[in-house]
């Protein structure tokens, strides 16, 4: 299941406007890692760094079968068909998986899907909040991930999804835009260290050959 992925969109809308709270290109970025990652922790994909350069870093796809997901299909799709370097493959899956994304939101019944049009002509899609109690329990998994303590081996605190978002979160620089109540600058450090604490620990860690700075930079630039 898309259960990052879906997690991250749910924090990437705006309640009220149903909007997206960062740029489109930051949008497709985090989507599109968190959908990898997705993969990757279901054994569907694996990250080949040639002789180690995170530059050259490619999604490799192990089971390109269907997983009864549409978003995680859409994207097993894309990446069979197509050899892609790491970060064109986040943004290009992102993009696609957008909408798949939020037919499964609109389906659990956190959003709903609302039609409107750009100066009366262009159609445009929003997806306003329905029921905010997940986002809320997802949301208080993030903050208390960024503002409790967490031991130095990692072996203590938040669950590895948590840590992912807040990772994704931190890359895109979203996490104030979900904290807002918190200073930014300590959350960012905060994250820094919680990411670091726990980056060789896990199944996706393993698969992404040790998720350093460098990857994550590749993956977020822009």
């Amino acid at each position: 299941m898309s259960a990052l992925a879906q997690d991250l969109a749910l924090l990437l809308l705006d309640d009220t406007s149903g909007r997206s709270t960062v740029d489109l290109g930051r949008r497709h970025r985090a989507v599109g890692s968190a959908v990898l990652l997705d993969l990757v922790r279901a054994g569907r994909v694996s990250v080949d760094r040639p002789e180690g350069d995170p530059k050259d870093a490619r999604p490799v796809v192990l089971d390109a079968a269907p997983t009864g997901d549409a978003t995680l299909d859409r994207a097993l799709s894309l990446l069979t068909a197509k050899d892609r370097k790491l970060a064109w493959a986040a943004e290009n899956v992102g993009h696609a998986c957008w909408e798949p994304l939020m037919e499964a939101l609109t389906d659990r019944g956190l959003v709903r899907r609302q039609e409107g049009r750009f100066l009366g002509l262009i159609r445009t899609n929003s997806w306003p909040a329905e029921d905010t109690s997940y986002e809320a329990s997802v949301v208080a998994r993030v903050r208390a991930a960024v503002t409790g303590e967490v031991d130095a081996a990692g072996d203590a605190g938040p669950d590895e999804s948590t840590v992912l978002l807040v990772m994704i979160l931190d890359g895109i620089g979203a996490l104030p835009a979900v904290l807002p109540d918190e200073d930014p600058r300590a959350v960012s450090e905060r994250a820094g260290r919680l990411v670091a604490a726990h980056r060789d620990h896990g199944p996706w860690a393993e698969a992404f050959k040790g998720l350093d700075s460098a990857l994550v930079t590749v993956l977020f630039a822009g």
